[in-house]
């Protein structure tokens, strides 16, 4: 099959052995479309670690069933149209074995342990595929990892009564304004990064941040009331600076949250409650990844995708 590959001689589109059904719990997924995400970047540039001699990218993905094994078996059906949890639990945890294996400590990740959706095709645990129904896009469904990612906000204890603001005018922040308001959720304010120091101290009840630097905590510290609460959101690698002392004096919650209900978020899309049309953009096919690439760090109003079948 084709795939997009990072390996020791850098980025390329190559041909390489299609995965096959090698354990009882193996799903073989048809890739109709993966979304580009920048921790695909990241990974790309080795600023994320992640498996080596080779490894097929991506990891928000959409396609058909066309091959498993006998375990997967009864409770998928070939030529079933799925979407795929990308994290995955290790399964032998405490928290899983409790049941919780949302909270795993040990995952690994689609697109960086293991071969990820930049290709024709992909090998995963039956127990990350999650049937789309008929009415769902591949598009849509393809988009239901940052979906759950935007989801976990309601997890920080924040109330639909209170004053929110999100921080950064993004695609991101964008999707959580419309989860927020689709929970009932009224008095949000998204405010970019570059009109922050315009914001009345005190202002907001709660504030999320979709852009995670030393100067966005300074601000966020000041914008919420004291005992106000900060839902950390991003997953950046780097340290970020925060004034410990400002926090305690102020007596403010930090909440940092992972993900949300992966079913739950592509209920959302498919009953309407959410739209995100305008959220998804342009399909490009793999041998487009440099442009596409570069074209990331720089445009974060629409969600790109790769079509494989290109």
């Amino acid at each position: 099959m084709r795939a997009l590959l990072k390996n020791q001689t850098g980025i390329c589109v190559d041909t390489i052995p299609a995965p096959a059904v090698t354990r009882d719990d193996d799903v073989i997924i048809d890739i109709a479309l993966a979304g580009l995400c920048r921790t695909d970047v990241f990974v790309a540039e080795g600023r994320i670690p992640a498996k080596t001699p080779q490894l097929v990218l991506g990891h928000e993905f959409a396609g058909t069933v066309s091959a498993m094994g006998d375990a997967a078996a009864a409770r998928i059906k070939n030529g079933a149209r799925v979407t795929v949890m990308p994290i995955l639990p290790c399964g032998i945890c405490a928290l899983c074995r409790a049941g919780r294996a949302i909270s795993c400590q040990h995952t690994s990740m689609l697109g960086i342990e293991h071969d990820g959706a930049f290709g024709e095709k992909i090998r995963v645990p039956q127990s990350a595929v999650y049937t789309i129904p008929d009415t769902l896009s591949f598009r849509h469904a393809a988009y239901s990892e940052p979906v759950a990612a935007a989801l976990s906000v309601l997890k920080s204890g924040i109330r639909p009564e209170e004053k929110g603001v999100i921080y950064g005018n993004n695609r991101f922040g964008q999707l959580i304004d419309r989860i927020l308001r689709a929970y009932g959720f009224h008095d949000i304010t998204i405010v970019d990064a570059a009109d922050a120091d315009g914001v009345e101290d005190g202002l907001y009840d709660f504030a999320v941040e979709t852009l995670a630097t030393s100067g966005m905590l300074r601000s966020l510290m000041r914008m919420v009331r004291v005992q106000g609460r900060i839902v950390l959101k991003s997953r950046k690698h780097e340290p970020i600076e925060l004034v410990l002392a400002e926090a305690v004096r102020r007596e403010i919650t930090l909440s940092a949250v992972n993900y949300g209900d992966f079913r739950e978020s592509i209920d959302l899309m498919a009953s309407g409650k959410i739209i995100v049309d305008d959220l998804l953009g342009e399909e490009h096919a793999l041998e487009d990844f440099a442009d596409v690439f570069e074209r990331s760090k720089t445009h974060e109003t629409r969600k790109t995708f790769f079509d494989p079948r290109k």
